[in-house]
């Protein structure tokens, strides 16, 4: 993949990010089980999406890959959606983007707004292994039944230098229609990735950490 593509593939991600909304109200936190945000998704395998490894789960999802659909209501099955959905909007090619992002993401005026930008550019093939970023981990930072905040963390590869990237945004998602959906930012969000040092306070995809 050219840096072009590489820089091309950074800003549709980077168009996917979104600022956490309002936490729910005490009394609807008592009301609601306690669930285990920080847990890793059960029996974690990886698939290759256009040169990404993207991380699945038997029990959380997705229960479809093409496009990704299909997570628990749970916390890992919200995290399991911001990867798999990041992963598909990044890489759908122009024959199959905009049934990707009918499956992948809300309805809104950022889905609008992504659409628009996407009919602008041409995306195909696969990710080379020297571009092609890691999905490392995760933090939950907001959790309901119907709303997800997910701090995603990525890796990138060694540049010439021998240094590692390693970044975290935050990918907001939605419970409607019966799955977790991305909700897309509108372009008037200020929203980006931001350096990280490590994986301190982050969920890797396998409970054994590797």
């Amino acid at each position: 993949m050219t840096m072009i593509r590489r820089r091309v593939s950074a800003a549709i991600a980077a168009t996917m990010l979104l600022t956490a909304g309002a936490a729910c109200s005490n009394d609807e936190q008592h009301d609601r089980p306690a669930v285990d945000v920080s847990a890793a998704p059960a029996d974690v395998t990886w698939r290759s999406v256009a040169g990404l490894e993207v991380p699945t789960s038997r029990d959380d999802g997705p229960a479809k890959t093409s496009p990704p659909q299909g997570y628990s209501h749970t916390p890992q099955g919200a995290a399991l959606a911001a990867a798999n959905g990041q992963a598909a909007l990044a890489t759908a090619p122009d024959s199959t983007w905009p049934d990707v992002v009918r499956t992948v993401t809300a309805p809104g005026a950022g889905r609008d707004q992504f659409a628009q930008a996407r009919t602008l550019m041409s995306v195909s093939g696969s990710v080379d292994s020297e571009d092609a970023a890691t999905f490392a981990g995760f933090k939950v930072t907001e959790y309901t039944p119907e709303k997800a905040i997910v701090l995603l963390a990525t890796t990138t590869p060694p540049g010439p230098d021998d240094a590692v990237l390693r970044t975290a945004y935050p990918v907001q998602l939605a419970w409607t229609g019966g799955d977790w959906k991305l909700v897309l930012p509108t372009q008037s969000d200020d929203i980006d990735a931001t350096e990280i040092a490590d994986l301190d306070g982050f969920t890797t995809w396998k409970e054994d950490g590797s």
